[in-house]
């Protein structure tokens, strides 16, 4: 019995990071900035999954288009670099121009990320890894967003990154990732 190519087939793995680029992030933590810290282990990342076959990468950014001394803009985030195989350079490139400066909007930036990626057709994993320092400062709720779109048929394997979180939030977190 042969086969087909097509079952034999890993399945694609579409990875979306979340990055936090609140104005918390320019804080310091441990030897350095929040910001460059986390962006040192998110290239990091990125190098270790250089050339790994059935693999696509996107980066959404939240806080980083909107000052928040001009008011909390809790629709601040913005899908930066599309799924595409190998482009881990431009998400490394678009990380590095970066600059953290507004509110920390989770839920909304989860909700949006439903729409980065292509229509789920079952032989997709689709992951998020969101890196952040907080937690939501928009009242969004987003323990119900992670349900809404898994009941939507988005399959989201979640995991947080708290870079310099306070552990009394991290159950917060319990049900995102």
């Amino acid at each position: 019995l042969q086969l087909s190519a097509q079952t034999q087939e890993a399945p694609l793995t579409r990875i979306l990071f979340i990055y936090d680029a609140s104005n918390s992030m320019n804080a310091r933590w441990q030897t350095g900035v929040k910001h460059r810290i986390s962006e040192k282990l998110l290239k990091q990342t990125l190098d270790s999954l250089r050339g790994a076959p059935n693999l696509e990468l996107a980066l959404r950014v939240y806080g980083h288009q909107s000052y928040y001394k001009n008011g909390q803009d809790c629709e601040d985030t913005k899908l930066e670099v599309p799924f595409a195989p190998n482009n881990n350079d431009k998400i490394s490139q678009t990380l590095h121009k970066i600059e953290p400066k507004g509110t920390t909007l989770i839920a909304y930036s989860l909700e949006q990320a439903g729409n980065d990626f292509p229509p789920y057709n079952g032989k997709v994993r689709n992951i998020i890894i969101l890196i952040t320092d907080g937690i939501e400062e928009c009242d969004g709720d987003p323990c119900a967003i992670a349900l809404a779109l898994e009941s939507k048929g988005i399959t989201l394997k979640p995991f947080v990154i708290g870079v310099g979180l306070d552990v009394k939030f991290a159950k917060t977190f319990d049900c995102v990732g």
